[in-house]
């Protein structure tokens, strides 16, 4: 593990007791005896690819993480996107990356978090620090075998099976995704619908876009100029018929469009839930079968006990 910054060392002896007893430096737990899932843990039919994708597992007193990596090798994923937010602070990464032992041998595909880069989601003390850490722990291994397109930055593409091509996007180590990201998005995206390999475009990142008419724990919240670039990212998805869109930052379930775009946020992967009562909270992950006909998408429920419910809107 890379050393704390030092303006960080004395805040991360105060977190680590608190995220164990928040369930946030748990180690790897076998799933419940009673956990279930909503649809069949069967491999996916011959030619199906099949993607599973959720986020937030910080706090995962529950165990949904581990139970979600069991179900990856049941349901035959070929590979595991996870949208951010792994632990309770980046000094707690490697607890998480203790748990991917669950999912290998299947790829697993990381996208930034604000809890990747700031102390308890709020605090960007040595956040470029933090930034570089990940991308060391997380990106060019053999689970995860892509790179940054950006420096200091979490910013990838990479083709999975079936003819997808997968992009990762940083909507957090700042207030937007900035010129430099968009340019990138942009070059990237048109030079996938140029191969003839590539049938379907997924985008995923950690915070909802703006304008989603769901929730504004989204980029609406990062101010007008970051609203703004949602709004440019969003129609460069449009022009590049980009099929898929996924998030996290919100620890519920929503199915919703933008600009006839399908998109789902998925912050169900065992983070303290919001709403309570809602039909919205609950623990899950999203399988994502991909076959020439389209991409079809189902929710897999959690059917342990949840993490401590929340009213409120957490980061």
């Amino acid at each position: 593990m890379s050393k704390p910054p030092p303006s960080s060392s004395l805040l991360s002896l105060v977190l680590l007791p608190l995220a164990v007893a928040c369930g946030g430096a748990s180690t790897p737990t076998p799933p419940p005896a009673g956990a279930a899932a909503s649809t069949a843990a069967t491999p996916p039919p011959a030619g199906v690819t099949r993607i599973l994708v959720g986020g937030d597992s910080r706090n995962d007193s529950a165990h949904v993480l581990p139970w979600a990596f069991q179900q990856a090798h049941a349901r035959g994923a070929q590979a595991f996107v996870f949208l951010g937010d792994m632990e309770l602070s980046p000094e707690l990464d490697r607890v998480f990356a203790r748990e991917l032992a669950w999912l290998d041998p299947i790829p697993f595909y990381p996208v930034l978090g604000n809890h990747e880069i700031k102390q308890i989601g709020f605090f960007p003390m040595g956040q470029a620090a933090a930034e570089r850490a990940f991308a060391r722990r997380f990106l060019g291994t053999a689970r995860t075998p892509v790179r940054s397109a950006m420096p200091d930055r979490v910013v990838y593409s990479v083709e999975l099976p079936g003819g997808v091509h997968f992009v990762a996007l940083d909507n957090v180590s700042q207030a937007g995704f900035g010129a430099d990201q968009l340019a990138w998005l942009d070059a990237d995206l048109a030079q996938a619908r140029s191969q003839p390999a590539t049938k379907h475009v997924i985008v995923g990142m950690h915070k909802p876009l703006a304008h989603n008419g769901v929730t504004t724990h989204s980029m609406d919240g990062d101010g007008a100029s970051a609203v703004a670039e949602s709004d440019a990212a969003l129609a460069m998805l449009v022009k590049n018929h980009v099929e898929l869109v996924v998030a996290s930052h919100v620890h519920e379930f929503v199915q919703l469009e933008q600009a006839g775009i399908r998109t789902y946020i998925t912050g169900g992967l065992g983070a303290p839930l919001v709403g309570t009562g809602s039909e919205h909270a609950f623990h899950h992950f999203l399988q994502v079968d991909v076959a020439d006909g389209g991409i079809t998408v189902s929710v897999v429920r959690f059917d342990g006990a949840p993490s401590v419910t929340r009213e409120e809107e957490v980061e």
